[in-house]
């Protein structure tokens, strides 16, 4: 219904004491009424009261529309249940009028509050889909650019038969694993269970049937947004294909380690490590070179750069600021 919508947003801008104003503003209307009509409603004493709690309810909210409720009850008993101008009350059915008017206005009250809780949650759904969507089509803008690099790193190689078979095998091989990935991110449930599981699951079918022994500890992955923990993902996943390429499959190293924390300054801090004998070695080949700037921009996605530790083994690291 459009004009529950309209009504809904309005009232939602609304704070302080206007609110309260306005469900006053109901009330007294609703009082005018039913004692300008007295002589026709003689025989329904809270007739006009009801359009001013549904009013009040939907348009401020349900507290208003309790006040109202409440007001109403005690308006009508004082002026139009006998006898009049008194809270006496002597017929027994006046009790009973008064009973089901509360119980009446009470179900009004739920009702309406029940409709601007759902149409809250539709609003609220609503934003969620459309900012996903701008995500993803972020997030598939960058990988486009990401595809287009690998082809020209292959394009580069086309002189070299080998080589360029090489390459292209490599590119497809990772453009498969991305398009894999990104159909297990944009499932609903994805990080339903915690970014750390997704991590396991990932890393598991990295590594398949390597000796390797994984550590993932990602305790600051409370303060990232779904476009951060889509992009650490990718680049996680992106170091572990070449770490199980270039170390794994060789027998050079047996641990992959992840840990995300915080630093003092606030910033979040990601770091990738194995126990190989480094990326100078990868980096060297069109494929470690490949992935290295696969990663390189992963890392931009975060919001940060990459940086590659000096010693044993190869120390990946990010620092980026939650959003």
């Amino acid at each position: 219904m459009p004009w529950v919508h309209k009504i809904h947003t309005a009232s939602i801008k609304r704070r302080g004491i206007l609110p309260w104003a306005v469900a006053l503003l109901f009330f007294a209307t609703s009082l005018s009424a039913r004692i300008l009509l007295e002589p026709v409603l003689a025989g329904m004493k809270f007739l006009t009261f009801h359009p001013a709690i549904v009013a009040a309810t939907l348009i401020c909210g349900w507290r208003q529309g309790v006040f109202i409720l409440l007001l109403s009850t005690v308006t009508a008993w004082y002026l139009f249940l006998e006898p009049t101008n008194s809270f006496e009350l002597k017929d027994p059915s006046a009790a009973g009028a008064l009973i089901g008017f509360l119980l009446v206005g009470a179900f009004n009250i739920v009702l309406v509050g029940a409709l601007r809780e759902t149409i809250r949650r539709v609003e609220l759904a609503k934003s969620v889909q459309e900012t996903l969507f701008r995500e993803l089509q972020h997030r598939v803008a960058n990988n486009l650019q990401l595809v287009v690099a690998l082809l020209r790193n292959a394009r580069r190689n086309l002189r070299n038969p080998v080589v360029a078979a090489e390459t292209l095998n490599d590119a497809e091989a990772r453009i498969l694993a991305m398009s894999e990935l990104h159909r297990r991110l944009h499932d609903g449930t994805a990080y339903a269970d915690g970014l750390e599981r997704l991590l396991r699951e990932m890393l598991g079918h990295a590594f398949r049937d390597l000796p390797v022994k994984v550590t993932v500890d990602v305790s600051g992955a409370s303060d990232l947004t779904i476009d951060q923990m889509t992009a650490m993902t990718l680049l996680v996943n992106e170091a572990a294909i070449n770490a199980a390429k270039h170390v794994f499959s060789k027998g050079l190293g047996t641990r992959f380690e992840v840990a995300l924390s915080k630093n003092e300054n606030g910033h979040l801090h990601l770091v990738i490590k194995d126990d190989g004998p480094g990326m100078a070695g990868a980096a060297e080949t069109e494929s470690g070179s490949l992935g290295k700037g696969i990663m390189e921009a992963f890392a931009t996605q975060l919001g940060g750069s990459l940086e590659v530790a000096p010693g044993a083994g190869t120390a990946l690291s990010v620092e980026f600021a939650h959003e």
